[in-house]
């Protein structure tokens, strides 16, 4: 250890700060690997538990023994460490950090039935190709479909065998390509390589900036709190996927996009990165002219309010009280 006079406290003798957007488990997996220990080995010696990604899934919500060991052990603050969380978007991109709130708004690990055939970590290939590779927070957020920065699709999973990405592995594969160069899938092919053949479109690309800007200021143009407008936009989303089949708003959905074809039955946390990637956009299209097109596709007197249930205040006066 290492007393810091400026911080009053004694850390590690080896740093790894951490990187704009990065989670938890792929900040300590570094750290682990700076200190030449097994993330495992280091999780155990400072915790006195294994580190279990089978059943766990660490980034979500800081585990308040974590917090302050790993501040009194580093520069980084108690908010500091709580910033590499998932609960750290509380305000931003859901009202309260429960996990039922939480588990609306990112993308869950695994899924929770063997009936349910759904990848949970999303990546952007080029960025895993860069000098440090590391996973973002963002990258588990159910709005993220595009890498805003390198104007590509996030994958969830292996391009030339189809298995989905692994979280541990994929941490494993990242503290090693310093000397690998390479993140290799077990199959064999270097996902850090690839290259869609497909580029996002424009709207996509302005639907993913415009939603990463609410929830980096908290607000937008149409609501004063990101977390509504979030959650107006995945309900619209949800919506979208049952209007087209009924005939009392398929008329006024077909005069907007007369070729929308949706061919989706599960509710929207189930949704695959492809489906998700289908919808957002044009929810995002239809609140971006707020409240025009919603009162096309849903005019007052076709609508109840039981339908949409609870909804925040600016929504539903143009909605309901109109």
């Amino acid at each position: 250890m290492i007393y810091i006079p400026e911080l009053d406290k004694n850390i590690w003798p080896i740093y790894a700060p951490p990187l704009p957007d990065e989670l938890f488990s792929s900040w300590f997996f570094r750290l682990s690997n700076k200190l030449d220990l097994k993330p495992e080995i280091f999780f155990k010696q400072c915790f006195n538990r294994r580190l279990d990604f089978g059943n766990n899934d660490i980034d979500m919500v800081a585990d308040p023994e974590v917090l302050i060991f790993i501040s009194q052990h580093t520069p980084l603050s108690i908010k500091g460490v709580k910033e590499l969380f998932l609960e750290s978007y509380e305000s931003y991109v859901f009202e309260c950090a429960g996990m039922k709130e939480i588990a609306k708004s990112i993308q869950l690990l695994k899924a929770d039935s063997l009936n349910i055939k759904r990848n949970g970590l999303l990546i952007c290939p080029r960025c895993l190709s860069k000098k440090i590779p590391y996973l973002r927070k963002k990258w588990r957020l159910s709005t993220s479909i595009i890498c805003d920065e390198c104007i590509c699709y996030l994958i969830d999973h292996c391009p030339d065998c189809n298995t989905p990405i692994s979280h541990r592995i994929l941490n494993e594969l990242l503290i090693l390509t310093k000397r690998q160069e390479q993140i290799i899938c077990k199959c064999g092919y270097d996902i850090s390589e690839f290259s869609s053949p497909l580029i996002p479109s424009d709207l996509e690309i302005e639907y993913q900036e415009y939603i990463n800007k609410t929830i980096l200021n908290g607000y937008n143009d149409i609501s004063q709190y990101s977390f509504t407008y979030l959650k107006i936009l995945v309900l619209i989303a949800f919506k979208l996927q049952k209007t087209v089949k009924l005939k009392l708003y398929q008329a006024n959905l077909k005069s907007i996009y007369p070729d929308l074809i949706i061919n989706i039955e599960q509710p929207f946390e189930r949704w695959s990165l492809l489906q998700r990637r289908h919808l957002l956009p044009i929810a995002y299209s239809l609140l971006k002219k707020f409240p025009g097109n919603i009162k096309n596709i849903f005019p007052k007197e076709q609508i109840t309010r039981a339908e949409f249930g609870q909804l925040p205040y600016w929504f539903e006066k143009e909605l309901i009280f109109r």
